[in-house]
This record gives structure tokens, C-alpha cells and sequence, in this order.
């Protein structure tokens, strides 16, 4: 009998054990519940400012028109772009995509633009084929001196409207901008170290003169996960002939999602929805088209 007493108050002590175990697991559950909340909340508000901060678009500046679509993999993308008239003869762009993903990589998206607009209200106007090189090495030390250890990939470019040319240079940009022009597909020319990542580089001095009716497209490297093909070269002769096929972000957007069906391009994410499937990268396609378009 005493045993029997024994065995009950034994079974009954493991039985208080399990339910305080539980009701503290619970508790734990809910503050990581609470906690997830929040950050997902910060990194909404977070992806809206983000989003804030880019550019308007469709825009066009002296002829040329820019677009471009971005997703973010989740709420915050390390992938931005930028582009702004000069004056009447130049306009600017950049298209970067920041190593990694989350936080981190948006705040150096901010930098990007606050470089980029210093950068414009600096130059003099003079010798426009230096500029997008110039900026890139700026860019590297102030990545340098920030000690994040974040780099970035980056293509900047100068058009000059009177002589219809590129002005560029190029950090690492996989895949190469493709110029399209009636039934001509090339890939721009050059090459250059990731910006951010090697202390006193020198980036490439390139131009490029632009047919009339140019097509520039340029994607970040998320786009070749939707392509098929088992190799880089394979997947970049998927995306090149895509682009001979497209005149628009939209056409451009259906092809890639019949080659990728498992990822539906053809809508913008929501980007409140707490339930958003997350992509497998960042996503951005830029089209730079002209001449000739009204301002």
C-alpha cells in the first residue's frame, strides 16, 4: 500500500512537471509569436520606404524612356536602381545589386541613392565618358570605410543625347546589359571587380554608341533562377533570346514566367500579406528605350 502511495504521488508530480513544462512552452511560443510579429511588421515598413525611394516610373528624359519592375525576395530587396536628368544633353542611371539579403543590404540602397544624388550635383558636365568610373571607385571606398562587409554589383551609365552614346563602367553586373536593336542582340562589352570588396580599384572607361531605335535591358542575377538551361552560358542564351522576342517589361515578364511556372512574375506581390510565398531572389528587369519619346 505504501508503495502503491508512493507510485501515485511520484506520477502525480511528473504529471504537475509535463503541465508547467507545457504552459511555460506556450508561454515561449507566444513571445516568439509576439516577437516574429514585430519584425515582420518592421521589415513591411522597412520594404515601403524602400520602395519609396525609388524612382517614378514609366519616365522619359530627353527622348529616352526608363522602366524597370523589382520584386524583392520577401519584404526588403538588396537590388535598386536610380536614374535623373542632368540637363538637357545628359541623364544618369545606375542598376546595383547588393550582396545578401534583408536589412542590411536595404540600408545600402540608401547609400547608393544619396551617392548617386551628390554624385550629379558635384560633376561639372565635362567629360561625361570619365564619370560613371569615377563614381564607382567613390562607391568602393565608401563601402570600404563603412566596414559592413557588404559589396555590390553595380552597372552606371551616362547617356549623352546630342551624340546618342553610352558613357559606362561596371562592377561585376551578371548578366551583362543587352542592347537590342531591330533584330540584333549584344551584349555590352567589359569588365570589372565587384564594387565594395577590394580596397584602391580601378573600374573601366567604356562608351557605346546607341541606334535609334535601342533597346538596353539590364536584369540582376535572380532573373537567371527562372531560366532553364544547366549552365551559366545556357541560361544566359535563354535570356538573350527572350529579349530578342520583347519590346516590353510586360512581354519580358510573361516569357519568364512560361519558362518558370513555379514563379509567377505576371503579378507584384502583396507585400502586407503575412502568408507572401517568398521568391528564390530579388528580381529586377530595367528597360532603357529611346530616342524619340515625348518628355
Amino acid at each position: 500500500m505504501k508503495h502503491d502511495n508512493q507510485r501515485d504521488v511520484g506520477e502525480s508530480e511528473t504529471l504537475q512537471a509535463c503541465r508547467q513544462r507545457c504552459a511555460w512552452l506556450a508561454e515561449q511560443n507566444d513571445a516568439l509569436e509576439t516577437q516574429l510579429g514585430l519584425l515582420r511588421m518592421d521589415q513591411q515598413s522597412g520594404g515601403h520606404i524602400q520602395r519609396r525611394l525609388l524612382p517614378v516610373h514609366p519616365r522619359t528624359l530627353n527622348g529616352v524612356r526608363f522602366d524597370y519592375w523589382l520584386a524583392p525576395s520577401l519584404y526588403l530587396s538588396g537590388d535598386f536602381l536610380g536614374y535623373q536628368r542632368y540637363s538637357h544633353r545628359y541623364s544618369a542611371f545606375y542598376f546595383a545589386d547588393v550582396s545578401g539579403h534583408g536589412a542590411s543590404s536595404a540600408f545600402v540602397t540608401v547609400l547608393l541613392k544619396y551617392l548617386f544624388t551628390r554624385w550629379l550635383q558635384l560633376w561639372n558636365g565635362e567629360h561625361p565618358e570619365n564619370l560613371p568610373a569615377e563614381w564607382l571607385a567613390e562607391l568602393n571606398r565608401e563601402l570600404q570605410d563603412t566596414d559592413i562587409g557588404k559589396y555590390a554589383t553595380l552597372f552606371v551609365g551616362v547617356i549623352d543625347h546630342d551624340t546618342r552614346t553610352l558613357h559606362y563602367s561596371l562592377g561585376a553586373q551578371m548578366p551583362m546589359p543587352v542592347l537590342t536593336f531591330g533584330t540584333e542582340v549584344e551584349r555590352l562589352a567589359g569588365e570589372g571587380m565587384p564594387v565594395g570588396l577590394f580596397p584602391d580599384t580601378a573600374y573601366p572607361v567604356l562608351s557605346r554608341s546607341l541606334p535609334p531605335d535601342f533597346m538596353l535591358w539590364l536584369c540582376s542575377d535572380g532573373v537567371l533562377e527562372c531560366l532553364p538551361g544547366d549552365t551559366l552560358e545556357a541560361r544566359l542564351g535563354e535570356l538573350e533570346q527572350l529579349l530578342r522576342d520583347s519590346t516590353t517589361l510586360e512581354q519580358l515578364r510573361d516569357r519568364l514566367t512560361r519558362a518558370s511556372p513555379s514563379v509567377d512574375l505576371t503579378r507584384v506581390p502583396d507585400e502586407t500579406s503575412d502568408d507572401r510565398q517568398a521568391l528564390p531572389d530579388d528580381l529586377t528587369i530595367m528597360m532603357v528605350s529611346g530616342f524619340g519619346h515625348a518628355d
